[in-house]
C-alpha cells in the first residue's frame, strides 16, 4: 500500500529527529550558521519575513547526508539571530507533478496568506514509485545525476503551496502545476527556481532560471494577478554563453534604487550585473562580476525586509569527499544574512546583517596592535573555533598583512588570510589547514583594490568549518576547512616586511539554537 502524503511528511521528519541525536557534537559542525537538524541542506528557498517571524527554507534531503530529490525544511527567528527547526513544509508526493523534488523557490504574501512558488520536477527516471526501497535508498541520486536532470525539460513546472497556520504546514494547490510547460518556440535547457516580486501595477513579477540552447543563460520574465494563471512575457536579459554559461539556477532580481541587480548561479560561482529596468527587460552596465570569491558558495536568496532593506543568504557547500559528510550526518549550511546595497558610487556594498551584533559573546580580545619585525605577536592568548574577528588597518608600510587562526602551537595545521598591499590582493590559504584526505585546500583569491588612505577593513567570521570573510564592505570570500587537531584553536597577526598598525576585536560567538554548546 502506497503512502498518504500526511505519512510521508511524518517519516520524514523522524528521520531528521533520529540522526539530530548523533551530530550536535561534531567539532566541524557550524553552531551560528543556519541549517537543518540533521542530513542535508543546499539552496535557501523563500526567505520572508511575516506575522512577527523571519522564515527561511531551504533544500532538504532529510533521510541522508546526501543529494536528491528535495523537500523544503524551514526555521524561523523572531530576530534573525535566534533560530528554531520547524517542521519540514513539503515533500515530494510520489508519482505526481513533483515526485521527482519539490526543487527552489520563493515564498510571498499575497491577499494575506503565505503562498510558496517551487518547481515541481515529476520524474528524473532514478527510481520508480513502485519499488520496494526504503526512502533512504530512493532518495540518492548518483553523482552523475545532474546530466539525466538536464534532459528532462519536458518534467519541470511551477508549482503553488499556500499555509493557513503561519508556515507551519502547507497545502499544494489544486490547480497545480500552474506553469506546466516551458513557453511555445523555446528550446529550453533547465525551467526552474522561481523568483517573484510585485511592481507598482499591483501584479507578481516571476523569473525563471533557463538556457536557450545554442545562444546562452536567460531569466524568463512571467506576470501573474493571482500567482495561479502566468503569462510569459519575454527573456528579462540573456547572457554571453563565454561569460556566464548556457544555463542559469536561481536567478534573483533586487531593486536597488538607482539600480537593479540580476543575480544568477550558471553551475558554477554566483554572479551578478548591475544595470536598468525598463520596457520588462533589464540592461546591464558592464561586464558581470563575482559575487563570491570563495569555493562553497552557490545558489544564493534574497529578500527585501520590511524596512526596504535587501538580505541576501547563499548555499555553504561541503568541500570534503562526499563518504566523509554522508557519515557525518551532517552536510552544508547557509551563510550569515548578507545586506546588499549600493555605495555612494553606485558600486555594489555587501555587508553582514546589522544583527549579527547581537551573536557576540564574550570579547576576548580589543586593542590596538603595533606589527613589527621580532615583535610579540599580541594575540598569542587569544583561542577559540567560532570567533568573529575583526582587523582595521589604520597605517601600514609592510608589503602584506597576515591574520593566522585555527593553528596548532607546532604550527603545523593553520589556516590564514593575507593581504597584500602591493598586489592588492586578498589571499586565504588553507594547504595546512586539515591532515583529512580529499579535503579541498586550493587557495581562495580575489583583488580588493584600496584607494587613497583607505584604511584595510576585515572580518572574519569563523564557525568550525566555516570561513566567512568581509573585506572594506564589498568583498566576501566564503569558504570551508576542517582542522582534526584539538589544538588547532589559536590565533596570530602579523606584517610582512614592513609595520603596520592595526584595531583588533575579536568575540566568541553564541550559538543561533537558543542553547550554550
Amino acid at each position: 500500500m502506497s503512502q498518504t502524503y500526511t505519512e510521508i511528511l511524518a517519516e520524514a521528519n523522524q528521520a531528521v529527529a533520529d540522526t539530530a541525536t548523533k551530530v550536535g557534537s561534531d567539532p566541524q559542525r557550524p553552531r551560528y550558521h543556519l541549517m537543518t537538524a540533521a542530513n542535508w541542506i543546499n539552496d535557501p528557498n523563500g526567505p520572508v519575513y511575516h506575522d512577527g517571524y523571519w522564515h527561511m527554507f531551504f533544500q532538504h534531503n532529510p533521510y541522508i547526508a546526501d543529494f536528491g530529490p528535495m523537500g523544503w525544511g524551514h526555521a524561523r527567528s523572531p530576530d534573525l539571530v535566534n533560530w528554531e527547526h520547524c517542521p519540514i513544509a513539503i515533500m515530494p508526493t510520489a508519482g505526481g507533478y513533483d515526485g521527482a523534488g519539490c526543487w527552489s523557490g520563493s515564498v510571498v504574501i499575497h491577499d494575506g496568506l503565505p503562498h510558496m512558488m517551487y518547481s515541481g520536477v515529476a520524474d528524473m527516471t532514478l527510481w520508480s514509485i513502485d519499488d520496494d526501497i526504503p526512502p533512504s535508498d530512493r532518495q540518492c541520486i548518483p553523482q552523475g545525476y545532474y546530466d539525466e536532470f538536464l534532459l528532462e525539460i519536458d518534467q519541470e513546472t511551477q508549482c503553488i503551496a499556500t499555509s493557513s497556520d503561519g508556515m507551519l504546514t502547507w497545502d499544494k494547490h489544486p490547480a497545480n502545476p500552474v506553469i506546466p510547460a516551458i513557453p511555445e518556440g523555446l528550446d529550453l535547457i533547465g525551467f526552474r527556481d522561481p523568483f517573484l516580486w510585485k511592481e507598482g501595477d499591483g501584479r507578481w513579477y516571476m523569473l525563471l532560471g533557463s538556457g536557450i540552447k545554442g545562444k546562452g543563460g536567460v531569466a524568463l520574465l512571467y506576470r501573474s494577478s493571482d500567482l495561479i494563471a502566468w503569462e510569459y512575457l519575454n527573456p528579462l536579459y540573456m547572457g554571453n554563453p563565454a561569460e556566464s554559461g548556457i544555463n542559469w539556477e536561481c536567478p534573483n532580481f533586487l531593486d536597488l534604487g538607482a539600480k537593479h541587480m540580476l543575480v544568477v548561479s550558471p553551475h558554477g560561482r554566483p554572479i551578478y550585473w548591475l544595470g536598468k529596468y525598463a520596457d520588462r527587460e533589464f540592461k546591464p552596465a558592464g561586464a558581470a562580476r563575482r559575487l563570491d570569491w570563495g569555493d562553497v558558495f552557490y545558489a544564493p536568496n534574497s529578500l527585501r525586509d520590511p524596512a526596504g532593506r535587501w538580505l541576501m543568504w547563499g548555499w555553504v557547500r561541503e568541500a570534503r569527499p562526499r563518504d566523509q559528510y554522508a557519515a557525518a550526518g551532517w552536510a552544508s549550511c547557509l551563510t550569515l544574512p548578507r545586506e546588499i546595497s549600493l555605495d555612494s558610487a553606485g558600486n555594489l556594498c555587501v555587508k553582514p546583517a546589522a544583527e549579527m551584533k547581537k551573536l557576540r559573546a564574550e570579547t576576548l580580545f580589543d586593542a590596538e596592535v603595533h606589527l613589527a619585525k621580532n615583535q610579540s605577536d599580541p594575540l598569542a592568548n587569544v583561542q577559540g573555533d567560532r570567533l568573529e574577528i575583526a582587523c582595521l588597518v589604520t597605517q601600514s608600510d609592510c608589503r602584506a598583512l597576515g591574520i593566522q587562526f585555527r593553528h596548532s602551537p607546532d604550527r603545523q595545521q593553520l589556516t590564514e588570510l593575507i593581504y597584500d598591499f602591493h598586489e592588492q590582493v586578498l589571499t586565504l590559504i588553507r594547504d595546512r589547514s586539515t591532515d583529512t584526505a580529499e579535503v579541498t585546500v586550493d587557495p581562495c583569491q580575489c583583488e580588493l583594490v584600496l584607494s587613497e588612505n583607505e584604511p584595510l577593513d576585515l572580518t572574519i567570521y569563523l564557525d568550525n568549518s566555516v570561513v566567512e570573510v568581509y573585506a572594506n564592505n564589498r568583498i566576501t570570500l566564503t569558504s570551508r576547512i576542517y582542522p582534526t587537531r584539538a589544538d588547532a584553536k589559536a590565533l596570530s597577526i602579523h606584517s610582512i616586511s614592513g609595520s603596520a598598525r592595526a584595531k583588533v576585536t575579536i568575540w566568541q560567538m553564541s550559538s543561533i539554537w537558543g542553547d550554550t554548546s
